[in-house]
């Protein structure tokens, strides 16, 4: 098989398992013995850990299916470049899997910015695109995008959420946003301007900040003259966090709400007084629920078949788990030669999928399988599950 290059970081779960389920011949990145994906995600820089803790998800799934002999005989590889959540290089390693033209299908991507630079390419190539971490608009355009497969809910089902609880529960009309001043802001400024005018109620403030910098103290001096009571922070845990442990110091006591790209577990580890005041979008099930059988069989998984010794338990790695637990089903469901056409028809099922308790279902002429929100704070943790959206 061909090498994917110097940065490449190739990983493989490998089991025994039969050779004689599927014919030979069939698509890109499929062999006798293997399927293999490609991912380019941030390994690297302040958000490193939205890419390995996903990855750690993906490769726990797959090191799961293949101890069980694979799918019809075939191992599941990953082959992960790291992309820095910048996207240039998430450009330049998309452009690496279309040439190497190695890979059935390119997964497990972390951010708006990243996927606006990868996704052309890979629909220029013909390549699938499936579970990337972001809820951005643009790739829920399925007309724009039929290359792409969304697993996670819309950034407008995250604010349309945050929002009714910031004005419905809370009751606060003076709103304010600091957003990272690229695709991925510009993408939520969108839906929140949307999700406000539901609610009839303006936005009165809004500053940027650049992307993987720390230099965000700015974004909230900027906010002091609206008399704000709430704040929408769109960043990655980094950046929320200095701005929510700045907010904590000045003496501001704003509602602060996060999306679920900013990575609970990382925010909240950061942020020095954690409160209720502090909101989060999560758009899979508490990892530690012990009522969800996905959450349940994640758990096991990590323990059992996780390539790190210390893995990380989160909603990203959940997430991760997820999404390989759907490649998986998606080639079993595939009838005959494995190739990008038959995959792509199956990974948009007209009929709902089944993962555990976990349900995976699209629309017609739709893209994205889920619309699942839950709603939490970090106030004490008997509290902590304020809200709940629907499972599909």
């Amino acid at each position: 098989m061909a090498m994917m290059g110097k940065g490449a970081l190739r990983f493989l779960c490998l089991a025994a398992a039969s050779l004689t389920a599927w014919p030979a011949v069939a698509g890109p990145g499929v062999t006798t013995e293997a399927v293999v994906f490609g991912q380019s995600a941030c390994f690297s820089g302040p958000n490193r850990r939205l890419g390995i803790d996903y990855r750690s998800g993906i490769l726990t799934a797959f090191a799961e299916r293949n101890a069980a002999g694979g799918v019809n005989g075939r191992n599941l590889e990953l082959v992960a470049l790291d992309d820095g959540y910048e996207p240039e290089q998430a450009a330049a390693n998309a452009e690496q899997f279309a040439a190497a033209n190695d890979v059935l299908a390119v997964v497990g991507g972390v951010g708006t910015p990243t996927a606006a630079r990868i996704a052309p390419v890979l629909r220029t190539a013909g390549i699938p695109f499936v579970g990337h971490v972001t809820g951005a608009d643009f790739l829920h355009d399925a007309a724009r995008f039929p290359n792409v497969v969304n697993l996670r809910a819309s950034y407008f089902d995250e604010v349309r959420a945050l929002v009714a609880n910031i004005v419905e529960e809370r009751g606060h009309k003076r709103l304010g946003i600091i957003y990272q001043d690229d695709a991925f802001g510009r993408s939520v400024m969108r839906s929140y301007l949307a999700a406000l005018a539901e609610q009839d109620i303006p936005l009165l403030a809004k500053t940027t900040y650049s992307r993987n910098t720390h230099a965000v103290h700015a974004s909230l001096f900027g906010l002091a003259k609206a008399d704000l009571e709430a704040i929408l922070l769109v960043g990655a845990y980094a950046a929320n966090s200095e701005i929510i442990n700045l907010a904590h110091s000045l003496g501001h006591d704003y509602t602060l709400a996060n999306l679920s790209f900013s990575l609970s577990s990382e925010l909240r580890r950061r942020v020095e007084a954690p409160s209720d005041r502090i909101l989060m979008t999560e758009v899979v099930p508490n990892p530690t629920d012990a009522e969800s059988a996905l959450a349940t069989n994640f758990r096991r998984a990590m323990a059992t078949h996780a390539a790190s010794d210390e893995p990380a338990m989160n909603e990203v790695s959940l997430e991760g788990y997820l999404l390989g637990r759907y490649l998986a089903s998606t080639l079993e469901r595939v009838d005959g030669e494995v190739t990008r056409t038959a995959f792509m028809t199956e990974a948009k099922p007209t009929e709902p999928v089944r993962i555990d308790d976990w349900t995976v279902a699209f629309a017609p002429e739709s893209n994205a399988g889920s619309k699942y929100v839950r709603l939490t704070h970090f106030g004490p943790e008997a509290e902590a599950d304020s809200a709940e959206g629907g499972n599909p």
